[in-house]
């Protein structure tokens, strides 16, 4: 409430540009309008607290029918196709015939093909757009594949499926028509879940897949985010299911970073913005490709 007893409202308008701050101080004349409409905004943008944000003359609803949703959510700036060849790449290189198999049970299906390639990878933590799965997906792989050089003894099937396969629950977990959030059954079971769920019900189509194997596919699935605090239901217990967490932890955490140097270019700061989960500001300072 402001001090005269009036209400004044405060949001966040979102395009696939990315988000600015509104406030509008007259906030019942936006009676009717509900997070998650499309509206047609009048304003005058200025700064406050360093950022930019919308001081609101005027909004009003727009019929949803009346737009693109695919204008409104952030999508990965390139060529989508080429990540998920590069993905398939990888599939290719898992020699095995049983991984062979079941990695093709996926990616020969059209339907969760197109899934796998829109999925965000997460609402706002990283890779936070459309196609931001299968961009996570290859950085984790990346990141196997320098791991399985360095490291010969460790088994580059089971890395690389594993890589690929360690998120695919994320295509149910997230809704995105029009805004990325959590779908009932992500907020119900999480992906590490529903993926866990979706790999032995792939194995289990084969005859004779051994259940070895399929115990320790779905474990890299179950164990990925490393510790039970981070959500993982079992701790990794062999040194390709430690690997992978590290990798999806790292290319987790450099998008996360990488994000706080786009969002802070041109400010002219030398500390970034405490970043809740990175916990940490970041030395911001000169760019050092300028010196």
């Amino acid at each position: 409430d402001k001090k005269d007893g009036g209400l004044y409202a405060i949001m966040v308008f979102t395009d696939r540009t990315g988000n600015i701050d509104g406030i509008s101080w007259d906030g019942e004349s936006l009676s009717g309008i509900t997070p998650g409409d499309f509206v047609f905004v009048t304003g005058n943008v200025a700064e406050y607290s360093g950022r930019l944000q919308i001081v609101v003359h005027a909004m009003n609803r727009v019929d949803d029918r009346e737009v693109d949703a695919a204008d409104f959510l952030p999508r990965y700036g390139g060529d989508i196709g080429k990540i998920m060849d590069e993905i398939r790449v990888y599939a290719a290189r898992v020699k095995g015939p049983h991984l062979q198999m079941l990695l093709g049970s996926f990616f020969e299906d059209k339907e969760f093909v197109d899934m796998f390639s829109l999925a965000p990878a997460a609402v706002t933590v990283h890779h936070a757009y459309l196609g931001g799965l299968a961009v996570h997906t290859l950085g984790v792989l990346k990141i196997l594949d320098m791991m399985s050089s360095t490291y010969e003894f460790l088994n580059a099937d089971l890395l690389f499926a594993g890589g690929i396969l360690h998120d695919i629950g994320k295509i149910y977990e997230y809704t995105y028509k029009k805004s990325i959030s959590l779908s009932d059954r992500g907020r119900l079971l999480g992906h590490i879940t529903i993926g866990s769920e979706m790999v032995s019900e792939r194995a289990s189509r084969f005859k004779g897949f051994p259940e070895d194997l399929k115990s320790r596919v779905i474990h890299m699935v179950l164990s990925h985010h490393g510790v039970l605090e981070w959500g993982s239901p079992k701790e990794p217990l062999f040194p390709e299911a430690l690997m992978l967490h590290y990798a999806d932890d790292i290319d987790s955490r450099m998008e996360m970073i990488k994000q706080v140097y786009v969002k802070h270019r041109g400010q002219n700061r030398q500390w970034s913005d405490y970043h809740p989960f990175l916990e940490r500001e970041l030395y911001l300072g000169d760019d050092p490709q300028s010196s």
